[in-house]
């Protein structure tokens, strides 16, 4: 065995259609090169899909784009998933699988965790991948250290499965479980079970617990390690200082399907962290919020990546930029003449109604802002708890004009509002479709770990489902169902009248692209494609 290797999976049924692999993995992989170790990292949602799909090609994909004709790109995307589904086989639900969530395993989700994984496996879709093409790699690179990141509820099964056949096939293999998913678990009855499958589950930041353990296996071996590491360890606090570069070595990026763009993050957590329907920030830290860096700092990484990587596009995946933030990042970057482009999450503050300010981020590579609007500016808006006070069309505008593209996450149903709220947000999105790049509009769901006003929680209908089923607390309000249908319909009819706001294969190519110079070659390499990129 290799002492001083680890093998880092982000496990299939993570959605396909993406410009760039998720942050575990190459931040994971950077800490652990920092102590002269080596590690690889398999993405083993894109390697099922390369291996047993034929996705649409880039050029189709932009050549499409650049004609506005979403006939084709419906067709292109549709080939796609009909063959994606037809893998399904008869262990999930073939109506409610596909390439944007990954194979359904919805009949499964009445069971405890240990019976679903008896019946699923050797029969999932990912067991013949995992026996011909998954284990015999593992028995060529003979890791000391296997670590499995966790990011949807959808990975979950595929994960375990993966999992309890490593276990069995590689007994001395020391093995790590982490991600969002398992920290959002670590309370429930799914935990231990959890537990019995590896020799350490990470809880919140994992990437200093990774480097440490990664270590501690290769200077003692798995069988020494496991009798001094802690069983479980929580890290909540990560100073900034103690980031690591995020290392894409092994990744190979143009094999996502649109131009390629990397992740990044530079505040761990959100600053607001009250909007009481999200839970996603509880990932990091319990009280939803674990530090950020400052600009010289950022720069500084974001050099070192796009010198190693040749991609010039970057996505923040911080829950939220702070105005403040953007604007010292855009001068840092301005000054120190590093070339990139960027975009990230933001909420509706004032400060991004300001021209002057948007040209200056504009300089310094701002090309795109995700909005939380949840809602049509109506009374009713407040129920969110967002407390944001931008002026959403103001906003709008600035960024229109200084050719900052926009997109706007949207949710119909949540407790308190009415179908009259939903249709006045599709006619939002519609009357204002011109300035809109991109948008999502989804129905409310009670996350677990959340406590939302206006709605009772029903028994969970498992020990491991991320969302609860619940029913009205007063009178009147929108049943799960109702909000099901109005998701339903809501979304229809902005397909039908604004394909391009929900394309899934517009929004990997979209504010990147250069269409002219990228329609001259099938497939531009990384390098290509950034510079391509960074001339739009």
């Amino acid at each position: 065995m290799n002492l001083r290797s680890a093998v880092l999976i982000f496990p299939p049924n993570w959605t396909s259609c993406v410009y760039g692999p998720h942050l575990a993995l190459p931040l994971l992989s950077g800490g652990i090169q920092t102590l002269g170790l080596e590690c690889s990292v398999w993405d083993l949602t894109q390697e099922f899909v390369r291996n047993f799909t034929t996705p649409p090609s880039r050029n189709e994909i932009v050549q499409a784009c650049r004609l506005s004709d979403y006939a084709a790109l419906d067709s292109l995307y549709f080939k796609w998933e009909d063959q994606f589904i037809n893998l399904s086989g008869h262990m999930v639900e073939p109506k409610t699988s596909g390439l944007l969530s990954g194979f359904s395993f919805g009949h499964f989700r009445s069971l405890p965790l240990a019976d679903a994984i008896v019946l699923l496996r050797n029969n999932s879709p990912y067991s013949r991948f995992y026996r011909d093409r998954v284990l015999p790699r593992l028995a060529a690179e003979k890791p000391a250290l296997i670590g499995i990141t966790v990011s949807s509820q959808e990975q979950l099964l595929p994960a375990l499965e993966l999992l309890e056949l490593i276990r069995e096939e590689f007994p001395d293999t020391f093995l790590v479980l982490g991600g969002n998913i398992i920290t959002r678990l670590r309370d429930t009855s799914a935990f231990p079970f959890l537990c019995t499958l590896v020799d350490q589950v990470v809880l919140y930041q994992g990437d200093l617990a990774i480097r440490q353990t990664t270590q501690t296996v290769a200077e003692l071996g798995s069988v020494k390690a496991r009798e001094v590491l802690p069983h479980v360890i929580s890290t909540e606090n990560v100073p900034y200082e103690s980031w690591a570069i995020p290392s894409f070595d092994g990744i190979a990026l143009d094999n996502y399907i649109g131009v390629p763009a990397i992740p990044y993050v530079s505040t761990r957590g959100c600053y607001w962290g009250k909007c009481h329907f999200c839970a996603i920030p509880a990932g990091w830290s319990k009280t939803g919020y674990a530090g950020s860096s400052p600009a010289d700092f950022i720069v500084s990484q974001l050099e070192e990546m796009r010198s190693k990587t040749g991609v010039g596009c970057i996505k923040f995946v911080d829950e939220a930029v702070a105005p403040s933030k953007a604007k010292e990042l855009s001068k840092s970057l301005i000054q120190s003449n590093v070339n990139i482009e960027w975009e990230g999450y933001a909420r509706l503050e004032p400060a991004w109604e300001d021209t002057g300010f948007l040209e200056r981020a504009y300089a310094g590579g701002l090309r795109k802002l995700y909005f939380g609007l949840e809602q049509a500016p109506t009374a009713s808006r407040v129920l969110f708890g967002k407390n944001d006070s931008g002026n959403p069309m103001r906003i709008l505008k600035a960024c229109a004009r200084t050719g900052i593209k926009v997109h706007l996450f949207c949710m119909v149903g949540h407790p308190g509002t009415t179908k009259d709220d939903a249709d006045a947000t599709v006619a939002f999105l519609l009357a204002n479709q011109e300035l809109v790049d991109t948008a999502d509009l989804v129905g409310f769901r009670l996350d677990r770990g959340t406590v939302v006003p206006g709605v009772n929680p029903l028994p969970p209908m498992n020990e491991w489902s991320m969302s609860l089923q619940y029913e009205p607390a007063t009178p009147g309000g929108l049943t799960q169902e109702a909000v099901n249908e109005l998701e339903a319909e809501c979304q229809e009819i902005l397909w039908e009248k604004v394909p391009r706001l929900l394309h899934p294969l517009y929004r990997v190519v979209g504010h990147w692209r250069d269409d002219e110079a990228l329609s001259k070659t099938e497939l531009p390499t990384t390098e290509e494609a950034s510079c391509l990129a960074n001339s739009v």
